[in-house]
């Protein structure tokens, strides 16, 4: 899809929408932006006292804060403030509500609006929040409301704080919810509430995985429902209608992250694994070779495999375990893209070649050795879901 898109998770604290956010967004290989944390950060930097100041003054102050996204190490996307990353100084109870008492001021809930939409427009998105469906984005491609009962979110609001070191107990925890929840539902300025074509999640019941798979097959959903991509046709895909063999087009499918993990097995002698494992073969590293090996076999995987896409993999890596019993150097090539089709076959072909490779450079001194067990273990991302082997 060409243009800027926008999926929107209202609900309220506690629910789990930071971390499924970052999750989705990360499936869909887009932006995510936290909401909650531009509240945060201007509650703390202008306190409660700024429910008393001029509104002028509010606005004022208020456009002196600029927020952008910013792509981070990897594939993550940071919210930064004056050109900064928004650190973990607003992840306390103390900026949760001073962010809940500022979002009460029409100037700032205004100010705050524009500079989310203006994000909007520039990158498809994950948008995180209270009001994203009902006021930010309604037009958004799809909106979901994720509630749960206030005790499981004191519970999970606990946890977090707990592991963080804070000190904290759940009744405590479980009352400013109820506070929270009271605030953010009763105020007289964008209220929290669902959008009227809002997805209605439960997550009292579900953990991150399940409610994760609840919103990507929605977000699919939806694609398919605007047109956004073709489903498939019935038949050979790889088929044209007129027996010609044709590939695929995956130019109208969603971008998501995908990753495939394959292994192999190289069965040799014990005083062959001796000598590979000293550095003591003739051909030298025979793992440090074998490991460049597969990097470069996924990278090229499209011109080995008839009607393979080229893709701009993320991320390729090869593990080795070198097993005494049987004498064996089992191998397992992961391979990530953020892209319209799968890396399955990437994953494999690096498996392959480093098992290859290693055969390669160890068969000076033994032909016999064994390649065998060659097979994906695990893959996930697009239409059809996860897989793991038994």
């Amino acid at each position: 899809m060409d243009r800027p898109f926008v999926i929107t998770l209202d609900g309220p604290a506690g629910v789990g929408k930071s971390t499924l956010a970052k999750r989705l967004a990360a499936e869909l290989g887009i932006a995510y932006l936290d909401t909650g944390a531009m509240y945060r950060t201007l509650g703390l930097a202008l306190g409660a006292d700024a429910a008393d100041l001029p509104e002028e003054e509010l606005r004022r102050r208020c456009s002196s804060f600029v927020f952008s996204l910013e792509r981070g190490d990897g594939e993550a996307w940071l919210l930064c403030c004056g050109g900064k990353p928004v650190g973990g100084e607003i992840r306390t109870e103390r900026a949760g509500r001073l962010a809940s008492i500022v979002a009460r001021l029409p100037v700032l809930r205004s100010e705050l609006q524009k500079a989310q939409q203006s994000l909007g427009r520039g990158f498809s998105l994950v948008a995180e929040g209270r009001d994203m469906g009902t006021k930010v984005f309604p037009g958004a491609l799809r909106k979901f409301f994720l509630d749960a009962r206030p005790e499981v979110r004191a519970e999970r609001r606990l946890k977090e704080l707990l592991a963080r070191g804070e000190s904290a107990d759940f009744e405590t925890v479980l009352n400013d919810i109820r506070a929270r929840d009271e605030q953010d539902r009763g105020r007289a300025v964008d209220p929290l509430r669902p959008a009227p074509d809002a997805v209605l999640v439960d997550t009292s019941d579900l953990d991150l995985d399940g409610v994760l798979r609840v919103l990507l097959n929605s977000v699919h959903a939806a694609f398919g429902r605007d047109g956004l991509h073709s489903s498939s046709d019935a038949g050979f895909t790889h088929l044209a209608e007129d027996g010609s063999l044709r590939m695929v087009d995956v130019g109208d499918k969603l971008e998501t992250r995908r990753v495939a993990r394959a292994r192999a097995v190289v069965e040799m002698s014990a005083s062959t694994l001796d000598l590979l494992r000293r550095d003591a073969l003739p051909k030298g590293d025979v793992l440090s070779v074998a490991k460049v090996a597969g990097i470069m076999a996924a990278k090229r995987t499209w011109e080995l495999i008839p009607l393979c896409h080229p893709l701009n993999v993320n991320h390729v890596d090869i593990r080795f375990d070198i097993r005494d019993e049987p004498p064996s150097v089992v191998l397992e090539s992961e391979v990530r893209v953020s892209g319209r089709t799968g890396v399955e076959m990437e994953a494999i072909m690096a498996a392959q070649v480093a098992a290859a490779t290693i055969y390669d450079m160890a068969k000076a001194v033994q032909k016999d050795m064994i390649i065998r067990d060659v097979r994906l273990i695990y893959k996930s991302g697009g239409k059809s879901g996860d897989f793991r082997a038994e």
